[in-house]
């Protein structure tokens, strides 16, 4: 009798514990300490920055890593998703594409929306600029980073988008000095008492994020650019019709249609 309540606990704990490190927030998590683990194997040139939340004129942005080497600070956002992942360097949302489950008539699919890592990653990089001008105008190279499981079907040719094996590459093509040792000190430095521990605040910050995206779907529903509030107009394009800002070329957003 003991030992079946035994195994019953035990299971229901292992089923508990499951469903914790699956949630969104702890695959992702997961995801930057794997990335963190391959910065890591850089040279001692590379001064590695995980997990930083800075301020800016609207409120804060959380950056998975910064880069700090004499070639450059690199700005890098990671996504742990896996599947087909498709998106345009200037939609608000890209989507995964993920095989279900085994049926009758063949494979399920499911899909799933999130936000544009380019444009997450345009906001890290205003910060830090913004952040580290005292000290000059250096090169910032932004790099958004998804798991190897993942099948990039995307367009982004003036954006850097790799895979976790792609990484410290794409960070190494970038081989000419131009940040003396001087200011890498300064900029870390700048960095570090810029950035926000307080857990408070990192929750209002995640908060902040949820109630942005739940705005931006309800004027794309109204067919209104959360950009420029332009209205939305249907055009043609190589992967099929999709919406697309009035205010082209000033404004590029695109959205899918659903």
């Amino acid at each position: 009798m003991l030992g079946s309540i035994f195994i019953i606990i035990v299971f229901i704990g292992l089923f508990i514990w499951r469903m914790i490190m699956s949630s969104p927030d702890n695959i992702g998590k997961a995801g930057e300490k794997r990335v963190a683990r391959k910065l890591d194997w850089l040279p001692k040139e590379y001064i590695i920055l995980n997990d930083i939340m800075l301020p800016t004129q609207y409120g804060t942005t959380q950056i998975d890593h910064i880069v700090v080497s004499p070639y450059g600070i690199f700005v890098i956002e990671t996504k742990n998703y896996k599947g087909w992942i498709f998106g345009h360097e200037n939609s608000e949302e890209w989507k995964q594409s993920l095989l279900g489950k085994k049926k009758f008539w063949g494979w399920s699919s499911e899909q799933h929306k999130f936000r544009n890592p380019i444009r997450q990653n345009q906001a890290h990089t205003r910060a830090i600029k913004r952040i580290t001008s005292e000290v000059g105008d250096f090169r910032i190279i932004p790099i958004v980073v998804f798991s190897d499981k993942a099948d990039l079907k995307i367009t982004t040719p003036n954006h850097i988008v790799v895979n976790w094996s792609s990484l410290r590459s794409a960070i190494k093509q970038y081989d000419t000095p131009c940040i003396p040792d001087d200011n890498i000190k300064k900029i870390i430095n700048k960095i570090n008492s810029a950035n926000i521990i307080d857990e408070h605040a990192r929750e209002a910050h995640a908060s902040s994020i949820h109630l942005t995206q739940q705005r931006n779907q309800q004027l794309i529903a109204n067919r209104i650019c959360p950009q420029c509030h332009s209205t939305l107009v249907e055009r043609d394009g190589r992967f099929g019709r999709f919406l697309g800002c009035s205010n082209y070329p000033k404004c590029k957003f695109t959205s899918p249609i659903e």
